[in-house]
């Protein structure tokens, strides 16, 4: 008890020597300042304390000080990078959402982010017979769509389906996540919107992707000519999905993360 009422003494003399006033200025946006009641200035530590154990506080406070305004900065500064991280999160590609046409069996499975200036290598011309690449469209009509009207306001159906790919620096892991609007403590929250794939009654399957809640369209290329479709997901709980946490006929949420 008595070093504890030795350091306040000691810092009230000191901030007595101020005039009662003492502040230190860490930069230009944060300043720390101490006052004290008058009634409380001109008191000095008692006779008996050890001057050299008030010295040895003054020394052990100045350190505490020094490593709470340095931590302040420290936070600042990591606020200051990852709100910048943010801002340039750079586009790498801007392009339009491809895939297999729905009435094939076979293929592939997963959407693609095609360019819009694709560069050729060797071939030949005429067709194959392996397997093609489709653009992809909106299979959401204004009765069941969830989507926001933000960016495109009229009817999403037979659209053609835009995309992009981004590069964020600093954070390496990314993840989606259904069913959440909101990333977990610690992650930062790219987008989000709701879960598309194909119609459970085509001749194939596809990957689930999150699309964002504020959908764009390619103009100028509306009307329906088939190949991948989007189509939203929604719950059906009562076959191993728990009700009543999850509702039949809801569109499923999605949010995409990174770290």
């Amino acid at each position: 008890m008595a070093r504890h009422v030795a350091k306040f003494v000691l810092l009230l003399a000191v901030l007595c020597e101020a005039g009662c006033q003492s502040t230190t200025s860490v930069d230009s946006r944060c300043v720390y300042t101490f006052k004290v009641p008058a009634s409380e200035c001109g008191q000095t530590p008692d006779s008996n304390t050890d001057v050299d154990v008030v010295k040895s506080l003054a020394v052990g406070l100045q350190a505490q000080i020094k490593q709470l305004v340095n931590e302040v900065r420290q936070l600042r500064d990591d606020n200051v990078k990852i709100k910048e991280d943010n801002v340039k999160m750079k586009q790498q590609l801007a392009g339009l959402a491809g895939g297999t046409y729905r009435y094939y069996k076979g293929g592939a499975a997963n959407y693609q982010c095609l360019p819009r200036d694709p560069q050729w290598g060797e071939h030949t011309n005429g067709s194959t017979s392996g397997t093609y690449m489709y653009g992809a469209e909106y299979q959401m009509t204004p009765a069941n769509s969830p989507f926001l009207k933000t960016n495109y306001a009229r009817n999403l159906l037979n659209n053609n389906v835009p995309c992009a790919v981004c590069h964020v620096t600093e954070r390496h892991v990314k993840v989606m996540i259904p069913a959440r609007k909101q990333c977990p403590v610690g992650w930062t929250r790219e987008y989000g919107g709701y879960l598309t794939t194909s119609h459970y009654n085509t001749n194939y399957r596809a990957t689930f992707e999150c699309m964002d809640e504020a959908p764009e369209v390619i103009e100028g290329a509306g009307g329906s000519q088939g190949g991948a479709w989007f189509y939203t997901v929604e719950a059906h709980c009562g076959y191993t999905l728990p009700c009543p946490n999850y509702i039949n006929g809801w569109a499923l949420t999605c949010v995409v993360c990174t770290k």
